[in-house]
C-alpha cells in the first residue's frame, strides 16, 4: 500500500512540474534550442512564420557561476545565400543565481533558412566562454 501511494504521490509531483512546463511559450514553438557553458546557459524558441521571419522569440540566459562576469544571448542566423547573421547581444548583468528573458522576433529580407542562439560569458567586453546550440532548418524552404 505504501508502495501505491509513493507512486501517486510521485505522479502528482511530476504533474505540478510538467504541467507549467507545457505552458511555457516554448510549447508552441517550432524552434527550440539550448547550450550551457562554463558560467552560463541559455536557451531560445520561436515559431517560423515565413522564409523570412521568426516570430515569438523568446530568449533566455542563466548565471550560474558568483565570478564578476555575466552571460549574453543572441539570435544567429543563416540567410538563404548561406551568410551568417550575428544579431545583437542580450546581456544578464544582475548576478549569479538569475536568468534574464526576452521576447522579441526577427525578420531578414534575405531569408533566414536556419537560426540557432550563441551564449557568451563576458567579463566586461572580454569574451571568456560561448557555446552555441545545432541550428534548426526553416520548414517554408
Amino acid at each position: 500500500m505504501h508502495i501505491r501511494k509513493a507512486g501517486i504521490v510521485t505522479a502528482g509531483a511530476l504533474a505540478a512540474i510538467l504541467v507549467p512546463i507545457a505552458a511555457s511559450p516554448a510549447s508552441a514553438a517550432d524552434g527550440q534550442v539550448s547550450c550551457s557553458t562554463t558560467g552560463g546557459s541559455g536557451g531560445a524558441s520561436w515559431t517560423w512564420s515565413s522564409k523570412t521571419k521568426l516570430s515569438s522569440i523568446w530568449l533566455n540566459v542563466y548565471d550560474s557561476k558568483a565570478d564578476g562576469a555575466h552571460p549574453a544571448i543572441r539570435l544567429v542566423t543563416v540567410q538563404n545565400n548561406g551568410n551568417v547573421k550575428l544579431w545583437k547581444y542580450r546581456h544578464m548583468t544582475s548576478g549569479a543565481g538569475e536568468t534574464g528573458n526576452w521576447n522579441t522576433s526577427a525578420t531578414d529580407g534575405y531569408g533566414i533558412k536556419r537560426a540557432s542562439i550563441e551564449v557568451t560569458i563576458f567579463d566586461g567586453d572580454r569574451e571568456l566562454h560561448t557555446c552555441g546550440a545545432g541550428s534548426i532548418p526553416n520548414p517554408h524552404y
